[in-house]
């Protein structure tokens, strides 16, 4: 499994905001040692082994947030605004302001940052969405909160309103699948 390079660059773009250019690079040049794919630079288009991207995220998440897993939702929120906000490359998702639109792109969302595994997201009624994965390899909390953290943030983008989370499935439960609903306020 693979991760487009997008992923990478949101992120860097992010942790770099928020800790400084000097912090992330340091833990960029000592992940590099383990994976030297890191050594290079990373395009968007660039393909990233999904086993590199998760202990790099791993150890950002140690070294930057004191191991605190749930912090992949910020990571998740903060890629969504890198995407799908202003001058993003993803926009247009969300320019039409239609919640079913932007529950039914699921798919070809994910499939811009993953080339295995599948996401699909329904209205439900009124104000609920849902957001099922399946099909991911690799069970690790990664893929359930920060892709839940950037459909939440995406409902609130296209909905202007504010979005209230709920996990029903999740690999932090050691469920084979992941399901989120969205309650949109």
């Amino acid at each position: 499994m693979d991760v487009k390079g997008t992923a990478f660059v949101a992120r860097k773009a992010f942790l770099e905001r928020k800790f400084g250019h000097e912090r992330f690079e340091a833990i960029l040049r000592e992940q590099a040692a383990i994976d030297p794919l890191f050594r290079g630079p990373i395009l968007a288009t660039s393909k990233i082994p999904i086993e590199a991207f998760l202990r790099l995220n791993d150890r950002l998440v140690r070294e930057l947030y004191a191991g605190d897993d749930r912090s992949y939702f910020e990571h998740g929120a903060a890629s969504a605004e890198f995407a799908l906000g202003e001058g993003g490359p993803y926009r247009a998702l969300v320019t039409n302001r239609d919640v079913a639109s932007f529950a039914a792109s699921a798919p070809r969302i994910y499939r811009t940052y993953f080339d295995e595994g599948d996401a699909a997201g329904a209205v439900t009624d009124a104000t609920h969405v849902s957001l099922e994965l399946t099909g991911i390899p690799i069970r690790h909390v990664y893929f359930e909160y920060a892709i839940c953290g950037y459909f939440g943030r995406g409902l609130e983008l296209v909905s202007g309103r504010s979005i209230k989370t709920k996990c029903v499935r999740g690999f932090s439960r050691g469920d084979a699948d992941v399901r989120y609903e969205y309650t949109v306020h």
